[in-house]
């Protein structure tokens, strides 16, 4: 499943142009992010009114990584293309929605430590004894809470992914027996660890990059900040590929709990395009007819019968068509000229 997982990326249909469209979303996404956060510290309202512009791009990639998980499910080798642009975002939407669902627990988690946190922290008049043992308590059944959860969650928000690809819908994406059901497969944990593997270890790749650019800055400033660039571009194509690898190892190991008998089907937006097979039968054609058909002297009989022939069967030559060899013509022995010479005409000439 790993050497699967790793070649998928590049077995698509246009492999440079599904890596360049992917790797310039993700990092236009990255860029809008950093930038959105800065818009939210200096203007709070317009830093809201503009993210869903912001996080768009994000939208798109979500659901081009549920059709690579679609790809992994079907038993599929080859990557899709970014093709039905209003499909991915509505996918998109869909898995940020299923992403906030399973994350409620972790936000009312962290909400519980947070705010037992702040009230301890601001101190206010008549908070001691128990109170105090209270916020405690609170702040440490928040924090361990926010942290199991958060591993339950990173496991089963891929199962959760699987099952929208695999069916489309919303409700059986939030249902929480059918995803535990799926993420309780072996194959599935198999896929899973593949999958937080290529995407915690792949980045390490660019560290030697990284090294080299950095020491190329000390010399000289151009090479360094070329170094940069080069390095920046590198990390954003391994980024893209590998979550395109993780999505389609998560995808495969679900399979074997999302078969069609088990009334799930794969959802045809989710699905790479495909070329369409149809079989046809080719009636068999009649072999050439013969030349003596073909020029007329003769028809063939249309229930196969004897052949007729429109020559009054002048012609019984198996060679007919092909010219006749000459028989040379001797002269009697002892005669030195042909019997019918004309010698008047000699006289004449």
């Amino acid at each position: 499943m790993l050497n699967e997982a790793l070649r998928v990326p590049y077995r698509a249909v246009d492999t440079t142009g599904t890596l360049l469209v992917g790797a310039v979303l993700t990092g236009l996404t990255v860029v809008a992010a950093v930038g959105w956060f800065a818009l939210l510290a200096v203007e709070l309202l317009i830093g809201a009114a503009v993210t869903p512009i912001i996080f768009l791009l994000s939208l798109v990639v979500r659901g081009y990584l549920v059709r690579v998980v679609a790809a992994g499910i079907s038993e599929r080798f080859d990557a899709p293309s970014f093709v039905r642009w209003g499909s991915l975002l509505r996918t998109g939407a869909q898995s940020t929605f299923i992403s906030a669902i399973y994350a409620l627990p972790a936000a009312a988690c962290a909400g519980l430590a947070g705010g037992a946190g702040a009230v301890t922290i601001i101190d206010p008049p008549g908070f001691d004894g128990i109170p105090q043992v209270l916020a405690a308590v609170a702040i440490l059944i928040g924090g361990f809470g926010l942290l199991l959860y958060g591993l339950v969650y990173l496991y089963l928000r891929p199962a959760a992914r699987a099952v929208l690809a695999a069916t489309g819908s919303l409700l059986a994406a939030i249902n929480p027996r059918r995803v535990v059901s799926v993420s309780m497969a072996g194959p599935y944990l198999a896929g899973w660890l593949i999958a937080v593997g290529l995407l915690t270890t792949g980045p390490l790749l660019v560290t030697p990059l990284l090294v080299v650019s950095v020491l190329a800055g000390r010399y000289d400033i151009a090479l360094g900040a070329i170094g940069g660039l080069l390095t920046l571009l590198v990390t954003v194509v391994l980024l893209f590929s590998l979550r395109m690898s993780a999505a389609w190892a998560t995808g495969r190991g679900a399979a074997d709990a999302l078969r069609p008998d088990s009334a799930i089907g794969i959802a045809v937006d989710a699905l790479p395009d495909t070329p369409t097979v149809v079989e046809t039968d080719i009636p068999n054609r009649p072999t050439e007819a013969p030349a003596a058909v073909q020029v007329g002297r003769e028809v063939a009989a249309a229930t196969g019968g004897a052949v007729q022939h429109t020559d009054g069967g002048a012609d019984q030559s198996p060679e007919f068509g092909l010219p006749e060899s000459a028989t040379p013509t001797t002269a009697p022995a002892g005669d030195d000229e042909p019997d019918d010479f004309d010698w008047d005409v000699a006289e004449r000439e």
